[in-house]
């Protein structure tokens, strides 16, 4: 009876572990991993834009405007259409509402001390290279972590749907609002949010678990 050399018996049984490693739920992303991206990208910005476009629509009411701005340095006035505020939704009372606004800074109203010629492109700017950041380091990754790679999307999806919205409108859409009314303290509101925003914290928390608790495979 003729036996398999002891080089091709460890090759075979190496392959078997990674086989079965790359089972379940990180198996399926690894494998998967751009369909998977593409998935969640479109999925998430759809769903972005959708609930912002409703909370434009829903939430507040478009006016015309007059402003001054200055083109190859002469004043010209120009019809700006801007949306105020006209509804809040009570979704569970006390704590959640939807409410319409518009952020032209970054996250928590940071760069708000910018000047707007500024601000905008720097916000931009910033945030394509996020993007970039973040794909890179999702195309090169090289662990079959499930967990890992379904944050880096989570994230990507929000920093699309935000850029979106800065490159189209030149501000951010947020009509989450949570306060702390079920501990008494119904004047303490979170900074008014929205779904990009959502994955962006779903995916950044999936970061700091997997740098706390590194994958392993099983």
């Amino acid at each position: 009876m003729q036996h398999e050399p002891p080089a091709k018996i460890e090759i075979a049984h190496s392959k078997d572990e990674h086989e079965n490693s790359a089972k379940g739920f990180s198996g399926f992303i690894s494998r998967h991993r751009l369909a998977w991206l593409i998935c969640i990208v479109i999925l998430g910005v759809g769903a972005d834009q959708v609930s912002k476009r409703w909370a434009q629509q829903n939430l507040a009411e478009p006016y015309k405007i007059t402003e001054e701005i200055e083109i190859n340095g002469a004043m010209a006035e120009v019809e700006k259409e801007v949306y105020y505020p006209t509804r809040v939704v009570t979704v569970v009372p006390n704590f959640f509402n939807l409410i319409y606004k518009e952020n032209p800074a970054a996250a928590f109203s940071l760069t708000s001390s910018i000047p707007t010629s500024v601000r905008r492109p720097f916000l931009i700017g910033v945030s394509i290279l996020a993007t970039i950041f973040f794909l890179i380091w999702y195309v090169r990754m090289k662990q079959d972590d499930g967990l890992l790679l379904a944050s880096f999307s989570l994230i990507l999806a929000g920093a699309v749907g935000n850029l979106a919205d800065r490159l189209r409108l030149g501000y951010v859409i947020d009509f989450l609002d949570i306060h702390a009314g079920p501990i008494g303290y119904g004047h303490l509101h979170w900074p008014t949010f929205n779904v990009a925003d959502t994955l962006i914290v779903l995916g950044a928390i999936g970061v700091i678990i997997r740098t706390l608790w590194p994958y392993k495979r099983s």
